[in-house]
């Protein structure tokens, strides 16, 4: 079955417009409740229809949820002030907060009814919280309504709490509670130490009496000893970021408004932040260093991986950084490349050179001027970038100590410098290691002058290297060949992720090596590795196979990559042709004939009679015999004792393929075996005859699982394809591998899926995933499916909720395609059911 009947309402909400989706929550209601417990994800409209629906069961079901809602839905919750909804949004804020801080929990709070029993009532969200202790949940609770709760959060929080923020929590305590309450709060201060804040007891006693004086006088008169003085200030930005900093680890209320350096500095002062706490401050602009550095010092590996904010050079260097300073460079090279370290007190300041060298980010136009200013001592002398070469993986000292001393080496040699151990190409290539990538990375930033100069002391390795993972120019391109020669093209041709242009460029070349290469390292189209088995250049002439390409052919992996093997069998080259028939088995006699003409076409009958007696094939077994049937041999010996062995050999090929026969073959072929069948004859060269197919079928109904394994082809016609999507239940799973191709490159429509696909359910459940409520990357050719989908059943359906239930309840299911399911939904309906909607 396509869908079960909680997806099958997942559908009809998706399709059915926002005013119908209202109805569709009365109407099913109990498969909606459902849903919604369930926990998948829900379509948008859904969810805005249960809010909208004033219904609290649905509403505690979403709730329960609220990970699947967004923030803005989980506020219009929270907003309701109901408590089962309440504690359930509270609850799932331990995993659904998204940068909102306490947003949702505050709301909860803020538009909770004191009044209502149910808050405080046993499971309810007061009794819960009222048995945490943990600031992460309570941090949302100093501002409650319920006095109880924000005394207890305020015990556990509190010393968190910038003052003005305490302020604000005792004005909240005074106007839910009275002075009791401000009282109350005084002597928790006191049993906890005063919360951080000194005096801050007594304040409060002060301004309870306060109150009490007031309350006593018939016309109390504001002024400095008045309990709204003495509790007076608003909290900062800066108090509510300190405070998220604390108690969740981060804040991004205002991150792009700087904090109060000042405020934070004091906050810091009266209660010290974590490590990870500073570091997470570093991030705003204006961080000042110094706590930047206590970050970096309390958690060097937090602040180095994780920081986001800039670092003092000095600190990275010293004993702050030391316990992790592996993660050292990745920090210089981010500060280069955001701009606030500069490359030319890196190259003079820190060590070991490497360290900086191996920083440096790729295409950076300041860095490169800096990287040509510090290699300008070089000049363009071979001998002195090579003594560079030799020092640069285990100097100790800095990046310009370095320059300095590969200068003072070169004048010391003698006049004929060379690549110290020099080795060749590597297939495949690998990114280079050690002293090669720093190399390579002062290499790239050099003049052209300066990179032409060097290259004809490079080694083979190094050239590969440049062309294969850097960005030479194409003068410096040519130059290299010119002087590296066929050496640097095969090095080229070493990386399954060449760019596309430079694959055609190195396959125009016809180079027997190159190809090989290719052929076995890069990603090339079945075309080309037939070509080039066959020996045919791109330019029309010869070019042989290597016996290094034959070698691996011979242990190439057929698991991964048969096809590689199987390229091999129009080759008609003889060499070629052993190896292909000892790994791999042909499947059909015309694919054998095939082999045997195109042979005897390029080397005539003494090949074909040498190649069915031979005896021996890489790769097959000892005494395995012959790998081509007694039936093959047969004809290969009629062929060669005929006047016209070629022409007998083509004769037997047409009737192998003889439309008639093949579609007589296909026709008996087993359900479990046709389709590779199919397979087999496509990868061995036969076209199917698809004029004679389709006018079979029309005669004569092909059987369903033939049209299936007929619409996997890439060339498969229309006509047929359509009759394969209606031939018989479509699965998702098993038809995919020609239904989405089918889709997506435009052989099939929406329309033809929805129209003719069934059951309806299988039709249907391929939207999922469309109009979800989080952003995702929609597959187009499923969206397309969407937008036909809902123009059918909108136009079928009309506004009318009981016919979308009655389609909803048949959809799990209904046999039929989609459009039958809508007329049998419609059947019982009025007409004013059915008006048409765009």
């Amino acid at each position: 079955m396509g869908i079960n009947e909680s997806s099958a309402v997942a559908a009809v909400y998706r399709l059915a417009e926002k005013r119908t989706a209202a109805g569709l929550v009365r109407s099913l209601r109990d498969e909606t409740l459902e849903l919604l417990t369930r926990g998948y994800q829900r379509p948008r409209r859904l969810t805005e229809a249960v809010l909208a629906s004033g219904d609290r069961e649905l509403q505690a079901a979403l709730a329960r949820n609220a990970g699947l809602c967004t923030p803005r839905q989980r506020l219009r919750l929270a907003r309701l002030g109901v408590p089962e909804i309440g504690r359930a949004l509270y609850v799932a804020e331990r995993w659904t907060r998204t940068g909102s801080g306490d947003e949702v929990r505050i709301a909860v709070l803020t538009a909770a009814d004191p009044t209502d029993p149910a808050w405080r009532a046993p499971g309810g969200l007061v009794a819960m919280l009222l048995g945490e202790t943990g600031p992460t949940d309570l941090a949302a609770a100093i501002h409650a309504p319920f006095p109880e709760l924000a005394l207890h959060a305020l015990r556990h929080c509190g010393r968190d709490l910038p003052l003005p923020m305490l302020l604000r929590a005792a004005r909240t305590l005074h106007a839910r509670g009275g002075p009791e309450q401000l009282t109350a709060l005084a002597a928790l201060v006191d049993e906890e130490d005063g919360l951080g804040h000194p005096g801050l007891a007594a304040l409060l006693r002060r301004a309870a009496a306060a109150c009490a004086d007031a309350e006593a006088d018939a016309a109390p008169a504001p002024g400095p000893g008045s309990a709204a003085s003495l509790l007076a200030g608003d909290p900062s930005p800066t108090d509510e970021l300190l405070y998220e900093v604390r108690v969740h680890g981060g804040g991004e209320r205002a991150a792009h408004v700087p904090p109060d350096w000042e405020l934070v500095r004091s906050e810091h002062a009266r209660r010290p932040f974590s490590a990870d706490a500073l570091t997470h401050l570093n991030r705003w602009p204006g961080c000042p260093p110094d706590l930047a550095v206590e970050g970096l010092r309390g958690s060097p590996r937090t602040a180095l991986l994780q920081g986001t904010g800039p670092l003092p050079l000095a600190a990275l260097t010293g004993p702050e950084a030391e316990p992790a300073r592996s993660y050292v460079p990745r920090v210089l090279q981010r500060g280069l490349r955001e701009g606030w370290l500069a490359a030319e007190r890196l190259f003079t300041e820190v060590t070991p050179a490497a360290d900086v060298i191996g920083c440096l980010p790729k295409g950076d136009g300041l860095v490169g001027k800096a990287v040509r200013e510090l290699t300008a001592p070089l000049g363009s002398d071979p001998a002195a970038w090579l003594a560079l070469y030799r020092r640069i993986n285990r100097f100790e000292g800095t990046a310009t100590a370095l320059v300095a001393a590969a200068c003072a080496d070169a004048g010391r040699r003698g006049p004929a410098p060379s690549w110290p151990r020099p080795i060749g190409a590597a297939f495949p290539c690998r990114e280079p290691e050690g002293a090669r990538a720093l190399f390579q990375r002062l290499f790239e930033y050099a003049e052209e002058a300066v990179q032409e100069a060097l290259l004809p002391h490079l080694d083979v390795r190094a050239v590969q290297h440049l062309l294969v993972f850097g960005t030479p120019s194409p003068r410096l391109r040519e130059r290299i060949t010119a002087v590296h020669g066929r050496a640097a093209q095969v090095a080229h041709a070493s990386r399954w992720d060449l760019p596309g242009e430079t694959v055609e460029e190195l396959l125009d070349l016809d180079d027997p090596e190159v190809n090989e290469k290719l052929y076995l390292y890069g990603a090339i189209a079945r075309e080309e590795r037939e070509r080039i088995l066959a020996g045919r250049g791109r330019g029309g002439g010869p070019v042989p196979v290597t016996g290094g390409l034959l070698d691996a052919l011979t242990r190439i992996d057929l698991r991964h990559h048969r096809n590689w093997v199987s390229a091999g069998l129009p080759s008609g080259d003889p060499r070629v042709l052993r190896v292909v028939l000892g790994r791999i088995r042909t499947h059909t006699e015309a694919g054998r004939l095939r082999v045997l003409i195109r042979l005897w076409e390029r080397h005539g009958p003494e090949a074909v009679r040498s190649l069915m007696a031979e005896e021996e094939f890489p790769g097959r077994a000892a005494g395995a015999g012959h790998p081509l049937p007694a039936a093959t041999h047969k004809t290969a010996a009629q062929a060669l004792a005929s006047p016209d062995g070629p022409a007998l050999l083509r004769t037997r090929l047409a009737a192998e393929e003889d439309p008639v026969r093949l579609i007589a073959v296909l026709r008996r072929a087993a359900a479990g075996t046709v389709a590779e069948r199919v397979r087999h004859l496509a990868q061995e060269g036969t076209a199917l005859p698809w004029p004679q197919l389709v006018e079979a079928h029309t005669a004569d109904p092909l059987p369903v699982h033939l049209l299936r394994a007929l619409a996997q082809q890439p060339d498969c016609p229309r006509p047929l394809l359509l009759e394969a999507l209606g031939a018989g239940p479509v699965h998702r799973g098993d038809d995919r591998p020609w239904l989405v191709p089918a889709m997506e490159e435009g052989r099939l429509t929406p329309a033809d899926i929805l129209r003719r696909c069934g059951p309806a359910a299988e039709a249907v459940s391929l939207l999922a995933g469309v109009h979800t409520h989080w952003p995702t990357t929609e597959d187009p050719w499923s969206y397309r499916v969407y937008r036909e989908a809902r123009t059918l059943t909108r136009t079928h359906l009309g506004t009318s909720p009981e016919t979308w239930t009655r389609a909803a309840r048949l959809l799990p299911t209904f046999p039929g395609p989609l459009p039958a399911l809508l007329t049998a939904a419609t059947a019982d309906s009025a007409p004013a059911d059915r008006t048409p909607t765009g």
